[in-house]
């Protein structure tokens, strides 16, 4: 049986958002993790390959700096929106309005959206991605690799902090999980 090993490419990507929030003070508390927003998770990503694979059915392959950005700015907003649907004991509906053109709704508890508003978190990761794979991914063996699974790598764990952040912020307003 072959033994597993994980794409470095993929660990390079996460890397970047990791050292991103370490180097904003966001991760100086172990990682928030509840299996409520491992499944919202599993959901919303489901939901953004699917996106991904009707694009490439209309031959739209490539993907602009804008619409990476918005793709960060967008599950920023969708960890708010699973922290609050978790809090609030609320099933999650995950639309994916502004995925790409960067018109991202940010539905979750009042306080947090102010919060959310405030942080340039999303922004921050989207240029250390943007940079690393300007920089290095290209120099990386991509085996076969799709381009865009780097970029979901970066993306899963910028949704792993945000709902991290959100939680944080939820705890501290008053909220029991």
């Amino acid at each position: 049986m072959p033994e597993f090993s994980r794409s470095l490419l993929a660990q390079a990507a996460a890397l970047t958002v990791v050292d991103t929030a370490r180097s904003a003070g966001l991760l100086e508390r172990p990682l928030a993790v509840d299996p409520g927003l491992a499944e919202a998770e599993k959901e919303l990503f489901f939901k953004m390959f699917e996106q991904v694979a009707d694009r490439r059915r209309r031959n739209l392959h490539e993907l602009s700096s804008d619409e990476v950005s918005s793709l960060f700015t967008f599950v920023f907003a969708r960890a708010a929106e699973a922290a609050t649907n978790l809090a609030n004991r609320q099933p999650n509906r995950f639309e994916t309005l502004g995925m790409f053109d960067g018109k991202v709704p940010l539905n979750a508890d009042e306080r947090l959206v102010g919060y959310f508003k405030k942080l340039t978190f999303p922004t921050d990761c989207a240029r250390a991605y943007w940079e690393w794979y300007q920089r290095d991914a290209e120099s990386l063996p991509l085996r076969g690799t799709d381009p865009i699974l780097p970029l979901f790598e970066a993306l899963k764990w910028t949704f792993r902090i945000s709902c991290h952040i959100a939680v944080e912020k939820l705890e501290a307003d008053g909220f029991r999980f």
